[in-house]
């Protein structure tokens, strides 16, 4: 079968529709992960987290106490960066196997194993390859404003028409910005299915891999990456919806919903109040869907493209 753009950008519904177990097992998973998180993060982070929010609503003038509380973020990030690499790359693993190999549907085709570690790595090292390429694009786009900026000044430029210029120039400059994020995420978009399914870590392969398909991948990319946003956003319209029920904030007005959604990191019990279980339930069913959405696409682009072009057979 020929890639399909548009076909590569529903997966994700199709697994919800098709293979409402695993979903079910995603959501349960992901409650069940966020909850031990949280649990831990408030037993050992709580005190941090409430001053943090304190300190958010009225920002301290003391330089000392300022560096202190960062200090002490920096180390609930150390707790919750890794964990949340890992978790992410459990369910990334998920996604492609449910693609890649899906009679593998055991456990909701949730493993925890080598696979998961490498494509831990990958995501890891895909991160810090485009923080590198981010900077070194800001660079080469920044030094070719400020050139040109020299060159409207020596040309004796000015007035209103010199400051459209300049306004046009800074548009150009962030949807190149944009564009060079896209090119990026689209070459490297094979680096985790190829790693999946190759069981080595493979991250510049992607880059001839995805040759001459460009297009078709960036749209497919971007229509599921709409479609990703929108489930997103109703879910936390819901999400919110649901804590102002559980808040019971007086009169409905929207800063009472807000105060009535803040959490409370005194205690694992004042934070699991019933308004943040209901959250975190929505935002378990939601995160279930989000990733199908997100990450069937570049696996089935994989697929059909590289895979079944080499004759490997992929049984539905």
């Amino acid at each position: 079968m020929a890639f399909q753009a548009m076909d590569a950008a529903i997966e994700g519904f199709r697994i919800a529709r098709e293979k409402p177990k695993a979903m079910l097992i995603w959501a349960a998973a992901s409650l069940g992960i966020s909850l031990v998180s949280s649990i831990g993060m408030v037993a050992m982070f709580g005190g941090t987290l409430n001053e943090f929010m304190d300190m958010s609503r009225t920002p301290s003038n003391d330089p000392a106490e300022v560096m202190a509380m960062l200090g002490q973020v920096g180390l609930l990030y150390a707790f919750l960066l890794p964990l949340a690499l890992l978790v992410f790359a459990i369910f990334t693993a998920a996604v492609y196997r449910s693609v890649l190999r899906p009679a593998e549907s055991a456990f909701g085709y949730l493993r925890l194993g080598m696979t998961e570690l490498r494509l831990a790595v990958v995501l890891l090292l895909l991160f810090l390859l485009g923080i590198a390429a981010s900077i070194a694009v800001t660079l080469v786009l920044g030094v070719v404003g400020a050139l040109v900026g020299v060159g409207m000044d020596a040309g004796g430029a000015g007035g209103i028409g010199a400051g459209i210029a300049f306004a046009v120039l800074i548009i150009l400059i962030y949807i190149g910005m944009i564009f060079a994020a896209l090119v990026f995420w689209t070459k490297f978009s094979f680096a985790g299915p190829m790693t999946f399914n190759d069981g080595r870590i493979r991250i510049f392969e992607s880059w001839s891999a995805t040759k001459g398909h460009f297009w078709p991948l960036l749209g497919c990319y971007v229509v599921a990456g709409v479609l990703g946003i929108v489930v997103g956003l109703l879910g936390g319209v819901i999400a919110m919806a649901v804590m102002l029920g559980f808040g019971g904030a007086e009169g409905g007005s929207f800063l009472a919903m807000l105060e009535s959604m803040e959490a409370d990191y005194t205690s694992v019990a004042t934070f699991l109040s019933p308004a943040m279980i209901a959250n975190l339930v929505i935002n378990a069913l939601i995160s279930a869907l989000t990733y199908a959405i997100f990450l069937a696409p570049p696996a089935v682009a994989y697929r059909d493209i590289v895979v079944r072009r080499s004759g490997a057979d992929i049984s539905a």
